[in-house]
């Protein structure tokens, strides 16, 4: 792992880790470390490269936080937003 991680972070991706177990990637272990994705996400992206337990971190750190995730809000383009000439 790289030195600049928290500790808190190193701690979440070892359990997050533990929890997706060692079975599922197919990539060569060398190649994996080097990436700094040393295994992938259980949920949705099966592939050794698109492990996004960076960002599952900060969604966990959040909750914990008592804050509520909640993704983009898209607002509409309307005539009376746009700026008068």
């Amino acid at each position: 792992m790289a030195r600049n991680k928290e500790k808190e972070l190193k701690e979440f991706l070892i359990a997050s880790r533990k929890k997706i177990g060692p079975s599922i990637t197919k990539a060569p272990f060398w190649a994996v470390r080097k990436k700094g994705k040393r295994i992938l996400e259980k949920k949705q992206k099966r592939h050794w490269k698109q492990s996004e337990l960076g960002l599952e971190f900060k969604r966990a750190r959040k909750r914990q936080a008592g804050k509520r995730v909640k993704g983009k809000k898209h607002f509409k383009k309307s005539r009376y937003n746009r700026e008068r000439r």
